[in-house]
């Protein structure tokens, strides 16, 4: 099984917790990745403070994963949105917002 688990407000919130579930999973044969909308020149902390793969995403979560032809059967994250390719509206669709 493969896992992704986000960085910021998900591994941040309770890093002692998630290195035992992290550890747990790997002690079980599965993989853990570290997927983050951050860039890499701005990550060291994240790169200190785990020791699984990271993969950084510029665009969505998961065509980041796509890139680096894995596939993630489970997510963790803190914003779900963060993990699909984003889209643009259809010309031709009705303007939705801002409670107009």
């Amino acid at each position: 099984m493969n896992v992704a688990i986000d960085y910021d407000e998900t591994y941040t919130l309770d890093p002692t917790v998630w290195n035992k579930i992290i550890n747990l999973l790997l002690e079980s044969g599965h993989k853990v990745y570290c997927v983050t909308k951050r860039y890499e020149a701005i990550a060291d902390d994240i790169k200190e403070a785990l020791d699984i793969p990271i993969i950084y995403a510029m665009r969505s979560k998961l065509e980041a994963v796509n890139a680096a032809e894995i596939s993630i059967d489970i997510w963790i994250d803190d914003k779900p949105q963060s993990i699909i390719p984003y889209s643009k509206p259809h010309k031709n669709a009705p303007f939705r917002g801002m409670g107009v």
